[in-house]
C-alpha cells in the first residue's frame, strides 16, 4: 500500500471527525494537526507530496484552510513548500536531529531553570498527576505512554516558567521532536530505565529549587536522548541499503 494511501485511510478514519468538531481551534489548525501526526507517526515519509486538491477532497473542505495548514505544518519543519511543486513531507537526517537538539536542549534548560525558581505550593498538583503517569508508563512497560508524557511534563512546566515566547518556541519545536522519538523507538525502548532515572533526579532537583543542577540533568537527558535517535538513523539506513541490495536486479 502507497504512503498516501495509508495516510488517506487513516485520515478518513480519524480526521474527518476532527473537521466537523465544534473544538475551538481553527480548521486549518486542526488539519494541520492530522497530517502532522501521520508524519511524526512515520504515516507518511519523507518525500511524500501533500497534495493541496487531493487533500481538500478527501476532507470536504475548500483548499484555502488546507492551504494554511501546510503554512502551519512548514513552520513545524514537518512538511517544506516547494515554488510550483507544492508541499512534501521534510526529510530527518542526522544532520536535522544534530539542529534540533542543538536549539531545543538550552530552551529545556530555561524552561527547568525557571520552573525551579517560580513553582509554589498550588503549581504543584498538576506536575505530580504526570510524575504518576510517567512512572505508571515506565513500570507497565508503556514506552509511548512514557514518552508522550514527557512532553506532558514540559508542557506543565510551562505555566510555571511564565515565559510566552519559551512557550511558543518549545510549542513550535515538539512536533519535530516527537518525530525523532518514533524514529528512535526501538532504542529508546532498551534505554528507558536509564532515561527515568535521569527524570526522576530532574525531578527532585526542580522540587528542591535546584535550578542549575536540574539544568545539567536536562543536558544528559538531551545527551542520552540525540545519541539514540543518531544510532537509529544509522540503523535504519543500513536496513535499507541491504534491502536494496537484496532485491535489486544483477546486472547482466
Amino acid at each position: 500500500m502507497e504512503p498516501q494511501t495509508r495516510f488517506f485511510i487513516a485520515m478518513q478514519e480519524k480526521s474527518i471527525k476532527a473537521v466537523d468538531s465544534t473544538a475551538e481551534r481553527n480548521l486549518s489548525e486542526q488539519i494541520a494537526e492530522q497530517i502532522g501526526e501521520c508524519v511524526i507517526r512515520g504515516q507518511l515519509t519523507a518525500g511524500t507530496r501533500l497534495l493541496e486538491v487531493q487533500l481538500a477532497q478527501e476532507l470536504a473542505v475548500s483548499r484555502g484552510p488546507i492551504r494554511e495548514a501546510l503554512r502551519i505544518l512548514e513552520k513545524r519543519r514537518l512538511a517544506r513548500i516547494l515554488s510550483r511543486r507544492g508541499a512534501v513531507v521534510t526529510d530527518l537526517s542526522p544532520t536535522e536531529i544534530v539542529c534540533l537538539y542543538d536549539v531545543i536542549v538550552p530552551l529545556y534548560e530555561l524552561l527547568t531553570r525557571k520552573t525551579a525558581e517560580n513553582w509554589t505550593p498550588t503549581d504543584l498538583p498538576p506536575i505530580y498527576t504526570v510524575i504518576e503517569r510517567l512512572s505508571e508508563s515506565a513500570k507497565g512497560g508503556d514506552i509511548e505512554g512514557y514518552y508522550e508524557n514527557n512532553f506532558a511534563f514540559a508542557r506543565a512546566c510551562s505555566p510555571i516558567a511564565d515565559n510566552s515566547l519559551l512557550a511558543d518556541m518549545l510549542s513550535d519545536l515538539e512536533p519535530g521532536l516527537r518525530r525523532v522519538l518514533y524514529l528512535s523507538w526501538e532504542r529508546r525502548t532498551q534505554e528507558i530505565e536509564q532515561h527515568f532515572s535521569l527524570l526522576r533526579q530532574l525531578i527532585r532537583l526542580v522540587t528542591e529549587r535546584e535550578g542549575l543542577a536540574a539544568a545539567r540533568i536536562i543536558r544528559e537527558l538531551g545527551e542520552l536522548e540525540k545519541q539514540l535517535a543518531l544510532e537509529s538513523c544509522v540503523t535504519g539506513a543500513t536496513t535499507n541499503l541491504r534491502r536494496y541490495k537484496t532485491t535489486r536486479t544483477p546486472e547482466r
